[in-house]
């Protein structure tokens, strides 16, 4: 498959080695309750876009619940779409509400996102080898911003602060990484809410599997099935 690797601040999140098209399980608990998501990624190079797919599984009374990222890096732009079971279509999520939660979680839209949201600007840049970048959102998100670590030579990021008004709200941290081979796609992260010191850890369950590109040309559903059957083989293929 093409190699979509990008360099310095234009490094794309979730990567995992050289596969264009790809998924993943993730799982997490809320108390007592089991969760599991499903998180599939294409990359195109021309235009440099990504297309992302989260899918929750369980609990299963959100069974049908899925997030849909569009990002299209030359064009400027980031659509994203969210569909619960009692929805008769999915809604857009305009840009001051991307910088929110995933319905039911503290994980956040900007967290699952490829690259930085158009809408930020990057405003400072730590000194060099500090592996820090701040960027802010305009006028109109009420003094939104961006705080970013990240590991100096691979650019991967490892810390995300959301501040609003220069209060930090809500925290993404990488606590755990894969190996080279994975690309260091993060097998545990945290979310965190600040204000309230609510925290989730979720935990990748296994390694990427590729998928077909065209599995995304799909209906979102018909990619739910293709990335369950992508993750049950590889499952088996591991046994």
């Amino acid at each position: 498959m093409d190699d979509v690797r990008v360099a310095g601040p234009a490094r794309a999140n979730f990567r995992a080695g050289r596969l264009a098209s790809y998924a993943f399980g993730v799982e997490a608990a809320i108390g007592a309750n089991p969760m599991r998501y499903l998180f599939a990624r294409r990359f195109s190079a021309a235009p440099e876009s990504a297309v992302t797919a989260i899918f929750v599984i369980k609990p299963d009374v959100l069974f049908g619940t899925y997030v849909w990222m569009e990002e299209d890096r030359e064009a400027g732009d980031c659509r994203i779409s969210t569909f619960l079971p009692t929805m008769r279509q999915p809604i857009q999520v305009v840009d001051r509400l991307a910088f929110d939660c995933l319905p039911l979680t503290d994980i956040g839209y900007v967290d699952l996102m490829a690259w930085p949201h158009p809408v930020l600007q990057l405003s400072r840049e730590g000194e060099p080898g500090a592996g820090t970048r701040v960027y802010r959102g305009p006028a109109r998100l009420n003094g939104l911003a961006v705080r970013e670590c990240f590991v100096p030579g691979t650019g991967v990021v490892v810390d995300r602060v959301v501040e609003q008004r220069g209060e930090a709200v809500r925290r993404w941290e990488a606590l755990e990484l894969g190996d080279r081979a994975e690309d260091w796609l993060p097998r545990r992260v945290r979310v965190s809410r600040l204000d309230s010191g609510h925290r989730t850890d979720f935990t990748r369950s296994g390694p990427a599997v590729p998928l077909a590109c065209d599995d995304f040309d799909g209906t979102p559903e018909s990619l739910r099935e293709a990335v369950e059957i992508a993750l049950a083989a590889g499952a088996g293929a591991r046994r």
